[in-house]
């Protein structure tokens, strides 16, 4: 019985979100709390409005659970009960900021946790077509690449929330250039990531640590200095084509 409850405590802590939404009551659960291991949760992608997003300490206020920032997290959670999934993870209100400790965990668990995730719900907040999907600026950001990389089922949906390529997954193998992003190359990974730009520049190298399986240590404020960690840490990757990775990096990255 004990190695059952401790093998129930090491996923708990180990592979779960501190926090998530329990999408029939709209209201936050910590990991604790959860009563089953093998829950499927869904996870958001999406750009932040300039203000307007619901944080936190919003989720613990019903009278705060209004404006286009929750509207927007209530049609995620919408489209998440539709994969029959009853918990979901959004990074505007599923950390604790205030945390140091929360903060470090999620920003180095994140790529895990879209990689577990059962989908990851996509939303476009400039598109309205096919046509204008590639156009998106999600399509640009540094953390949304690892958004796309790390997911094993991802889901589009348009400006007015509408389904743009009409499959229940949106990421099957011949679909998606980068579906076996493990496969590619350090080069080809760091060609994709100097396309992208981050509003923090530390967030440059914080968005790549699960990418290249890797971990910094957290420290905003250092500026540049976290690009050249990330760099020195994947040129220690034991791979004889890390150095050639690097030198793409500088090629293409332009700060």
């Amino acid at each position: 019985m004990q190695e059952v409850l401790d093998y129930f405590d090491n996923v708990v802590y180990n592979d779960l979100p501190a926090h998530l939404i329990y999408i029939p009551e709209m209201r936050l659960i910590n990991r604790v709390d959860i009563f089953d291991i093998h829950l499927n949760y869904a996870i958001f992608s999406h750009r932040w409005l300039r203000e307007g997003e619901p944080t936190f300490a919003d989720m613990q206020n019903p009278a705060a659970k209004t404006g286009p920032g929750f509207e927007k997290l209530a049609k995620f959670c919408e489209k998440a009960r539709a994969y029959n999934c009853i918990f979901a993870w959004s990074d505007t209100c599923c950390i604790d900021k205030n945390s140091s400790a929360e903060l470090d965990e999620a920003i180095r668990s994140m790529f895990k946790w879209y990689r577990d995730a059962f989908i990851c719900i996509v939303h476009l907040a400039t598109s309205s077509s096919l046509d204008d999907l590639y156009n998106d600026p999600w399509f640009t950001r540094g953390w949304t690449l690892q958004e796309l990389l790390a997911p094993e089922e991802i889901k589009f949906y348009g400006e007015k929330w509408i389904s743009l390529p009409t499959n229940l997954d949106d990421k099957g193998p011949d679909q998606d250039a980068y579906h076996q992003h493990t496969l590619r190359t350090i080069a080809t990974k760091m060609s994709w990531a100097a396309m992208r730009r981050t509003t923090r520049i530390e967030d440059t190298a914080y968005s790549l640590m699960g990418i290249f399986d890797v971990s910094l240590t957290i420290a905003y404020g250092e500026g540049e200095r976290a690009f050249f960690r990330l760099l020195q840490a994947v040129r220690h990757q034991p791979s004889r084509h890390a150095d050639q990775g690097v030198a793409s990096w500088v090629r293409f990255y332009s700060p």
